[in-house]
């Protein structure tokens, strides 16, 4: 992999799209996934959701007879629901190709998201002062699975994220200290621990018992150290908790190895988990959906 190179945060708007659909997707996915404890689910919303989902995995536009097969619908149901998407200005249509996409009208929503969620207000504070006092890249992560992450915000200048980091992109699997982390303070057993480590590469993979010894340290230290995942890169990772011990975010700071040595783990820890124990004290003003 390249190693990564400076550039401003603002670079963080080039995952928009990403964004943007997976903030509306994430948004439905319980109700896609038969999370119906309020009421009866609607056939029609669980099916455009699985249209929605459908056309965001995909690495290019979809004719409607891709779109029925992907989410095992009859072609005229996808068809109905990709007209009435792209009435309603959630789904874009190419007509030279016949083709249909997720559209970008959707950061409306994704944007409304981010507003009312309160992290613009309460978290980028707090990561700003991290980056600015430690000169790190700062990002916030939420937990969405087992060891799975979506990465919600980033600030700083220390390093060219765009390269392997997007902002409302889904990583799965425990990598990194951001890995170690999630395996520390979830609650993710052993054997799917095993399963998930195993489809996930490091620059210098360690073994899974080696893996098993840093989880148990993040454990005992509050905070996960990682030098091995992306070649040149040191991170630095924390949970963010809540009252009851749940794993809700972790926070990460990342910076080229030789500008956070040994001796600059201690200080930027101690600042990260401060950082943390902010956020889960005002987890009551955040919706985090």
């Amino acid at each position: 992999m390249d190693r990564p190179h400076a550039v401003d945060s603002s670079g963080s708007t080039l995952g928009a799209k990403g964004f943007e659909a997976e903030a509306i997707i994430a948004s439905c996915e319980s109700v896609a996934a038969g999370d119906f404890d309020r009421g009866k689910p609607v056939g029609a919303v669980v099916a455009a959701v699985k249209v929605l989902r459908t056309l965001h995995a995909s690495e290019r536009p979809l004719n409607a007879s891709e779109v029925a097969r992907a989410a095992g619908l009859h072609r005229g149901t996808a068809y109905n629901i990709l007209r009435t998407l792209q009435a309603e200005g959630f789904v874009a249509y190419d007509e030279a190709t016949r083709t249909y996409s997720v559209s970008l009208h959707i950061l409306e929503i994704a944007h409304g998201v981010l507003r009312h969620s309160g992290l613009m207000d309460l978290a980028r504070p707090l990561m700003h002062a991290v980056s600015d006092t430690y000169g790190v890249s700062v990002y916030l992560s939420k937990v969405v699975g087992p060891c799975s992450q979506l990465l919600l915000d980033w600030v700083g200048t220390a390093l060219r994220t765009d390269l392997y980091l997007t902002v409302g992109r889904q990583f799965p699997g425990p990598r990194g200290a951001s890995g170690v982390t999630m395996a520390a303070f979830g609650n993710t057993g052993e054997a799917e621990l095993e399963r998930l480590f195993a489809q996930v590469a490091w620059y210098q993979k360690p073994s899974f018992p080696e893996f098993l010894a840093r989880m148990q340290e993040a454990r005992k230290a509050g905070f996960a150290v990682d030098r091995a995942s992306i070649q040149g890169i040191t991170q630095v990772s924390v949970p963010v908790l809540s009252p009851s011990w749940e794993l809700l975010l972790v926070i990460t700071a990342a910076a080229h190895s030789h500008d956070i040595d040994s001796d600059a783990v201690g200080p930027l820890s101690r600042a990260m988990q401060s950082a943390a124990a902010r956020l889960s004290e005002s987890l009551r003003l955040l919706h985090l959906g």
